[in-house]
């Protein structure tokens, strides 16, 4: 899955559980520590199901605005980074997208953030 916000760009692995961000990180979307820039994909520890975690698949990533969030199977967010400010909206029409590419459950209602 791919996803792209204001200035930057988050996407999922085929292994659904690595996310790679690049673009602008000013506010913090791209889930790297003091990264204001990166100009090639960049696996984003904050983002990506990690090894302190117990192992957890990613079925969709969404960029609304000057955030990045990562979405279980059923359309719930799993992490989430950036600046959320007049976000829901955009979250939302994300979690309708990936429902609509069959990537997330279609059961299960919209959350906000």
């Amino acid at each position: 899955d791919v996803a792209l916000g204001f200035d930057h760009t988050v996407v999922l692995s085929s292994n659904r559980r690595d996310v790679y961000t690049f673009g602008r990180g000013e506010h913090g979307q791209l889930g790297l520590v003091g990264k204001p820039y990166v100009s090639a994909p960049k696996r984003s520890s904050e983002l990506s199901s990690g090894k302190d975690d117990p192992p957890v698949d990613i079925f969709a990533v969404c960029a609304p605005g000057n955030c990045s969030v990562t979405l279980d199977a059923d359309g719930d967010v799993l992490k989430s980074v950036g600046k959320y400010k007049n976000a829901d909206r955009a979250l939302q029409l994300c979690i309708s997208r990936a429902r609509a590419r069959n990537l997330v459950s279609e059961n299960h209602s919209v959350p906000p953030i």
